[in-house]
């Protein structure tokens, strides 16, 4: 496995601690955190508690900064109810590490469960640190090491949710390898998510005019055009209620 270290400017870890009167929170902050009050937003809506195989990341590029979260990583800490505590982690870098980052997440939507274990117990042991304060400001990241597979019919839009499958996940890898903002202010955000409803992947789909959103919800099994209208959104949604 191919791998290259990356400065990074802020960090931030959603964890807690073993007291049983505390819950889950982003206990340890450091750096400049541009970026992070989307990314909270984000992983609040989308992506706690979001249970399923696919890898729980979230990538968000803005003018100023690129932010990074890899979620549902299994610590070896266990809480007051002998239970195992779940960390997140969020990186925040300069813009100048753009294509360091995309290559990174690239290489994680591309990896199999079996080989995106690794990938996980990394970042975790890595949140583990910074949740120690002995964290150094630097990072060791997967480069690509796997190409997309370009027979895959590629993304036509750049605001989708797409049914988090294997070949969805390839897609989206690919849309990485060649992304070019489509938006003037180059904002840009991808998901990849579990369980998460329609409802709320419309919450999200609000921030930002160029994004991708993977999800395992059984309420999307093909892929959803937002750029095609939010009338034809809603009626899903009530189609939907109305199955239910």
């Amino acid at each position: 496995m191919k791998v290259k270290q990356v400065n990074w400017q802020g960090a931030a870890v959603h964890t807690r601690e073993i007291d049983p009167r505390k819950d889950y929170d982003w206990i340890v902050k450091q750096g400049e955190l541009q970026l992070f009050e989307q990314m909270e937003y984000m992983h609040r809506v989308a992506l706690r508690d979001a249970g399923g195989e696919a890898p729980i990341l979230a990538l968000l590029l803005e003018d100023q900064a690129v932010g990074l979260l890899i979620g549902d990583l299994p610590s070896s800490r266990l809480d007051h109810g002998n239970r195992v505590i779940y960390n997140t982690l969020y990186l925040e870098f300069d813009k100048e590490e753009q294509e360091n980052i995309l290559e990174s997440i690239t290489s994680l939507l591309l990896c199999s469960q079996k080989t995106y274990k690794p990938h996980q117990q990394h970042f975790s042991d890595y949140a583990e640190t910074l949740y120690a304060q002995e964290a150094e400001k630097t990072v060791i990241l997967p480069s690509l090491y796997k190409q997309a597979d370009l027979s895959l019919s590629p993304i036509q839009s750049n605001k989708l949710i797409l049914p988090s499958t294997p070949v969805n996940r390839n897609r989206c890898a690919r849309y990485l390898m060649d992304f070019e903002p489509s938006t003037e202010n180059g904002h840009f955000y991808l998901i990849s998510t579990g369980r998460v409803s329609l409802e709320k992947c419309e919450e999200i789909a609000e921030l930002s005019e160029d994004m991708l959103l993977l999800t395992l919800s059984s309420e999307v099994e093909s892929e959803i055009d937002f750029n095609k209208g939010k009338g034809r959104f809603d009626k899903l949604k009530k189609i939907m209620r109305f199955n239910k």
